[in-house]
């Protein structure tokens, strides 16, 4: 059974929302609300919520998912940033037992066990927000993105799309692009289109050191068209003179070193990963990708 019956019940409900809470939309701060209920009734279906299922959502806003997930799911968790949205939402929710509200900025605020992530992300943190969903273990995410954003996720090595998302998430994830969302389901109507996207973790990650591997990533796309060769020995240049021309013979021996980064597969660079890792030594390299290096 859907939650919204009509896209006319959806954008009462939205009109209403925002009158009460005294607030105008705007465009520039991306402040733009789904009226259609065959969108939202589709994000659900696709969630496939369970009875045991403890589902995440980021940025509850004036409650359209959040009705619909605490109404199938074991547990609702919430987390907003505003307050004003915190006491419209406690208010909207108070006959669902099952709905936790923790009111914090989302990309600080340590998730709580779920097991799935159902959210129409605020597309200003899209970026963070899905590095750190990644850091937990779940079964299944349902998240609406910009379309432009989204299209990193399915981009290949050579694109002008592929970047550092590109390798990460498709290095811990199974991404399923699900649905096209028009400008006319918002109100007020963006300027772009959404996509809405499926994301399962994969069930495992043969990478110990996950964190160093996603500072070199980092520092290798912060000039993506640049060779291999270029970006090493910009960095190398910043070390001590002395130590330049020892560091240049071992970078020499490494494979890829005239290629551009953004041609690189993530086999390629879990690779070159490992070879540099191996040879230029623990001290040299934790230096070499520490994030003060770009």
């Amino acid at each position: 059974m859907d939650c919204w019956t009509s896209s006319f019940e959806l954008r009462k409900h939205v009109l209403d929302s925002l009158k009460e809470l005294k607030i105008t939309p705007s465009r520039q701060r991306g402040q733009n609300f789904l009226i259609d209920s065959n969108i939202i009734n589709y994000q659900i279906n696709q969630a496939n919520i369970q009875p045991k299922d403890i589902v995440l959502e980021i940025g509850g806003g004036i409650g359209n998912l959040s009705k619909c997930i605490a109404s199938k799911a074991k547990k609702l968790i919430i987390i907003e940033h505003d307050k004003r949205m915190i006491s419209f939402l406690t208010n909207f929710l108070q006959d669902f037992s099952n709905v936790e509200i923790i009111q914090g900025d989302a990309v600080k605020t340590d998730f709580p066990r779920f097991t799935k992530c159902v959210s129409n992300l605020p597309y200003q943190i899209s970026s963070p927000i899905t590095f750190k969903i990644l850091e937990y273990p779940f079964d299944l995410a349902i998240l609406m993105y910009q379309r432009e954003f989204a299209q990193r996720f399915f981009a290949k090595p050579g694109t002008k799309n592929y970047s550092r998302l590109s390798v990460m998430i498709n290095l811990k994830a199974i991404c399923r692009n699900l649905k096209t969302v028009k400008p006319t389901s918002f109100y007020p109507q963006p300027k772009i289109y959404s996509s809405i996207v499926a994301i399962t973790k994969k069930d495992e990650v043969h990478l110990e050191d996950n964190e160093d591997f996603s500072a070199f990533v980092r520092m290798l796309f912060t000039n993506k068209k640049k060779t291999i060769r270029s970006i090493l020995f910009n960095i190398m240049k910043r070390k001590e003179k002395q130590n330049i021309l020892v560091e240049r013979k071992v970078l020499e021996t490494l494979q890829f070193m005239d290629r551009r980064v953004f041609t690189m597969s993530i086999e390629e660079l879990l690779q070159l990963y490992g070879h540099m890792k191996e040879r230029i030594g623990e001290e040299l390299w934790l230096n070499m990708i520490s994030p003060n290096m770009k």
